[in-house]
């Protein structure tokens, strides 16, 4: 009996075992993930489509001027009518219930002005989304390459804790045979507590890294994952076409679109100085009983001029006009902050990979030095100072070139965000 109930224990055992590592075991992203959860989930960039879809209901908004007007009207009025033969007051009932239409002939072109600056500003909420595109698509890609960097530095200084340890050991045997002096023992097994620490430094850093990436892509509530990737980034020629990319920017569209639906608020207050033109239209039936039953209708053609409406119409003019002339000297000079920017940015990018060729053959010369040295030192043909010299450039290096991969990815990042580039549609 006993033998049977062992291996269904063992069994019981090993399914909770599975289960427990399974529920605990921790979600690993993607960029591809990475990019489909911030599009879904981003409340920026959501906030972003709502501003367009606003900004589209305005434009239909603004065709209803070159449509009648229709409006249905009833009303009851009980007056006193007079004095009747024998003296007492009389009163009437009126009822009146019909239907009233005004079409708009002639608006001073204020109609079309405003279809034209309500055109203008859906194009500048669609160059506003597309700021906002470039702009998470950096920070997505900072995040993420962020928290692989810490992954990749978590491995590194577990790499060299364990080298530090191993070179306490050795100097602890050569103190203990004679052969190296307290301090060297001493100061080696400082610098293991050292690079324990930074073991446990880089471990906090990564549930700081963690929630910046999940704040981007909008679920801060899902902190219990790892992400997959290098340290990866795409070669560039030296020089590019620069004032050819500054019209693709949003930032330049938001700035073109911003002057046109000033131009167009110009044009707008310039109608006032136009008489308006209007046909109207009413039916309706009267009558002291209700339902009323005599019908009665109307047509005219109505011209209003407001030659002088204490001038307002005047100064409204010059206001508009000085925000369109503002607009189109900020339009200018966006242009060439946006160029200034690519320029500064693309000189940083190409700095980040010199660099992190530079960091990687120093690196190699390192590792190749270290290699030399540990064999000196155990046959005792160099110093503890001068062995551990060349230990601590190799860790630094080590660090250094880490480093470097990174600030590569991040360069990139603010690169492509100068110049409007973004990691999804």
């Amino acid at each position: 009996m006993r033998s049977k109930i062992l291996p269904e224990l063992a069994w019981f055992s090993l399914i909770l075992i599975f289960s427990f590592s399974s529920a605990n075991a921790k979600s690993t992203l993607t960029w591809e993930t990475c990019v489909k959860d911030l599009i879904q989930n981003n409340p920026e960039l959501s906030a972003g489509e709502e501003g367009i879809a606003v900004s589209a209901a305005k434009k239909r908004s603004s065709f209803s001027g070159f449509f009648p007007q229709l409006a249905a009207t009833a009303s009851v009025n009980h007056d006193n009518s007079g004095i009747a033969s024998n003296g007492s007051a009389t009163h009437r009932d009126q009822f009146s219930i019909g239907v009233q239409a005004t079409e708009s002939i002639f608006s001073g072109f204020k109609d079309f002005y405003k279809v034209t600056r309500a055109s203008h500003e859906v194009h500048l909420a669609k160059a506003t989304q597309e700021a906002i595109k470039a702009k998470l698509s950096s920070e997505l890609k900072i995040t993420f390459a962020a928290l692989i960097y810490n992954q990749e530095q978590s491995l590194l200084a577990d790499s060299i804790s364990k080298r530090r340890r191993d070179n306490m050991r050795m100097v602890t045997l050569r103190y203990e045979g004679g052969r190296e002096n307290k301090g060297s023992s001493l100061f080696s097994k400082a610098s293991l507590e050292q690079a324990l620490f930074e073991v446990l430094q880089i471990h906090r850093a990564a549930e700081v890294a963690r929630l910046n990436l999940a704040r981007v892509l909008g679920k801060t509530s899902e902190l219990d994952f790892e992400v997959s990737g290098k340290l990866s980034w795409t070669p560039m020629e030296a020089t590019i076409p620069f004032k050819s990319l500054v019209a693709q920017t949003p930032e330049h569209q938001q700035a073109e679109a911003q002057w046109q639906v000033a131009e167009a608020q110009s044009r707008i207050a310039q109608s006032d100085f136009y008489p308006e033109l209007s046909l109207t239209g009413s039916y309706s039936k009267t009558g002291s009983i209700f339902p009323p039953d005599a019908p009665r209708w109307s047509v005219g053609v109505a011209i209003a001029f407001p030659f002088f409406p204490g001038g307002q119409n005047i100064f409204n003019y010059q206001s508009a006009s000085a925000e369109a002339r503002k607009a189109d000297f900020t339009k200018n000079n966006t242009d060439n902050l946006i160029l200034a920017k690519i320029q500064q940015m693309h000189a940083a990018f190409m700095d980040a990979i010199g660099l992190q060729k530079v960091a990687k053959e120093f690196l190699e010369a390192s590792e190749v030095r270290a290699i030399i040295s540990r064999g000196r030192y155990q046959a005792g043909l160099m110093t503890f100072e001068d062995w551990d010299l060349i230990e601590t450039d190799l860790i630094n290096r080590q660090k250094i070139e880490l480093q470097s991969r990174r600030d590569v990815v991040f360069a990139e990042a603010a690169l492509e965000q100068s110049q409007g580039k973004s990691a999804f549609p």
